[in-house]
């Protein structure tokens, strides 16, 4: 590891998404730390990018997970980009609470577990990207505890951009819209890729590049003076 590089972490690094991310800050000269879930695809991943990329296989699962997922990271951690989560479709039925329990673990208490793990190590300067989403600002009808989550990751970003800016540390969010990636290909095979464009002001769907420069944007210098910030990148589904 060379010394003029900045440490970034990516959990869910080895989705559509998350490997655009990390090839994208690659580019931008950072020493990537990769988490996800599939060890396999991120072994794949690492070997196409910087010989001092590390990774971590992990759920996440609990606060003593997302700690060990970050401790190959390094001793400072420059940037946190959390990525990770679930999308489940799921009934208003008592049955359903698994799949709440599971949904908010996954998308957000890992999010505060993760920031706890990670706080001693980052230094002024550093910043956390989070991910929310247009399930956020809109409310998917069928993925309530996902919506709920997704609030639950602006409540965070905004509380620590309050709690951590005098110390230098910065905290955003991005709120993607509707991205072509393999989490959303059921969703337009059950309810049409013509009813979920209709929408959409610019007619098309995302592409996870388009994520990755978001990211990279929040991550730079370039956006210094910019905290506490939810960035929804959706083709203009939400306007103000």
């Amino acid at each position: 590891m060379t010394n003029d590089k900045k440490t970034a972490v990516i959990t869910g690094a080895s989705g559509m998404i998350g490997t655009c991310v990390a090839k994208r800050l690659a580019q931008d000269n950072w020493r990537l730390h990769l988490v996800d879930i599939d060890a396999a695809r991120l072994e794949t991943l690492a070997a196409e990018l910087p010989q001092d990329t590390t990774w971590h296989e992990s759920r996440l699962g609990n606060a003593a997970a997302c700690g060990a997922s970050i401790e190959g990271a390094g001793p400072r951690i420059d940037g946190l980009v959390h990525l990770a989560g679930i999308f489940v479709s799921h009934d208003l039925t008592p049955d359903s609470r698994e799949t709440y329990d599971a949904t908010l673990q996954n998308n957000a208490t890992n999010a505060y577990d993760l920031v706890t793990a990670a706080l001693p190590r980052m230094p002024r300067g550093s910043a956390f990207v989070f991910t929310s989403s247009l399930g956020f600002n809109r409310g998917n009808i069928d993925q309530v505890a996902y919506s709920m989550a997704k609030g639950a990751i602006v409540g965070l970003t905004r509380a620590l951009s309050r709690r951590l800016g005098p110390d230098g540390i910065r905290a955003n969010a991005i709120a993607p819209g509707i991205i072509e990636s393999t989490m959303i290909a059921a969703l337009i095979e059950t309810r049409g890729k013509d009813t979920l464009l209709a929408p959409i002001p610019l007619g098309r769907f995302g592409q996870p590049q388009e994520m990755a420069g978001a990211v990279s944007f929040l991550l730079s210098e370039d956006a210094s003076y910019i905290t506490g910030q939810v960035l929804n990148i959706d083709g203009g589904i939400v306007n103000g």
